[in-house]
């Protein structure tokens, strides 16, 4: 989905050179296969110390000579400029005059070639929302995720409500550029065994979209990517302080999901599965996952939690700050060199 928007931008560089202007860039020159800009309007900067190769640079990087700095065009502008994801976002569709994100790009058959037959396959279209649904619940943290690890801050970061109705705590699932596709509800009291603990007041297609993925999209890009199977463990690791977390909503990862982590071009990735998901399970997760970035250097490991004594369907995330390091520290395992049957 973003690759398309990059493509977009890198085939309109005047657009580009709109969007920085808007955030404060100064001195913008398009040249014919790279621009050059300044910081801003300060004497002491230089003029052309950044820069942005318009060929071959699919992930649309910005260089930051003075800064050493290589990141990608929208967590570039974020962090020099202190901006939110969907601030960068919001900006880049009205430069490229984008008012519905999939009418505009199905209609001109951007994808093409290899994505496009992953996007034909696997995604059917989530209805969007407007923010405003939100306001049918009430906007109050909930002590139920606070004595689970997610502290109030993380609750209004990821849009935590109630709905007094119901009896729900409200998680609004936002679709890979920070649209609202659906609203997921957790009910506040315990439930016996195999009783439905969740349940969506607005549905949407889980596999479409990664939980966490525009909230945390800064530190995805161009790293080591977790693997949650739960939005829960996504906000207890922003809790933590480790925000390179998105969950899948369920334990399988789906072709649409495949796209999206490969468009943040990640040098690692690690599927944190709940205990109790079988090996073969995870294996076919990381063949999935394997079969779509085979022109990547990507790692892909995996939380080996067998045979370890932990308690049967417990997240990583839920242990606390303290397990989860010492599990990332000592018991995520690579795979490639060997097959995982012989691992284990």
């Amino acid at each position: 989905m973003l690759e398309d928007i990059k493509k977009e931008l890198l085939n309109n560089p005047e657009k580009i050179k709109e969007v920085l202007e808007h955030f404060g860039f100064r001195n913008i020159v398009i040249r014919n296969t790279y621009m050059q800009f300044g910081r801003d309007n300060n004497p002491k900067s230089s003029k052309k110390s950044i820069s942005i190769k318009l060929v071959n640079n699919r992930f649309l990087y910005v260089h930051d000579y003075p800064k050493a700095v290589k990141k990608d065009f929208f967590s570039y502008i974020m962090e020099e400029k202190r901006v939110d994801f969907t601030d960068v976002l919001s900006e880049v569709k009205q430069a490229l005059n984008i008012v519905d994100y999939y009418e505009h790009f199905e209609r001109r058959g951007i994808f093409g070639g290899f994505y496009e037959k992953i996007y034909k396959r696997s995604s059917g279209k989530n209805f969007t929302y407007d923010e405003s649904v939100l306001r049918e619940y009430q906007p109050v943290c909930n002590l139920k995720f606070l004595k689970d690890n997610i502290s109030l801050e993380a609750q209004r970061y990821f849009g935590i409500r109630y709905d007094i109705e119901s009896q729900g705590i409200v998680i609004p699932i936002y679709d890979q550029i920070g649209q609202i596709i659906g609203i997921k509800e957790r009910f506040n009291y315990d439930v016996e065994d195999g009783e439905m603990k969740y349940f969506y007041s607005l549905p949407c297609s889980m596999s479409q979209t990664l939980y966490g993925y525009s909230h945390n999209y800064n530190f995805l890009v161009n790293g080591t990517v977790y693997i949650f199977e739960a939005e829960k463990s996504v906000m207890q690791c922003y809790t933590y302080g480790i925000r390179n977390c998105v969950a899948l909503g369920s334990g399988t990862i789906s072709k649409k999901q495949c796209q999206m982590i490969l468009e943040l071009n990640p040098q690692k990735v690690v599927f944190m599965h709940d205990v109790g998901y079988e090996i073969e399970s995870i294996e076919r997760n990381i063949t999935m996952l394997r079969n779509y970035s085979r022109f990547s250097e990507m790692e892909i490991w995996y939380w080996d939690y067998f045979n370890k004594g932990y308690k049967d369907k417990v997240s990583p995330s839920d242990m606390g700050k303290k397990t989860l390091e010492h599990i990332i520290e000592n018991e995520i395992h690579k795979i490639g060199d060997d097959d995982i049957e012989e691992e284990l």
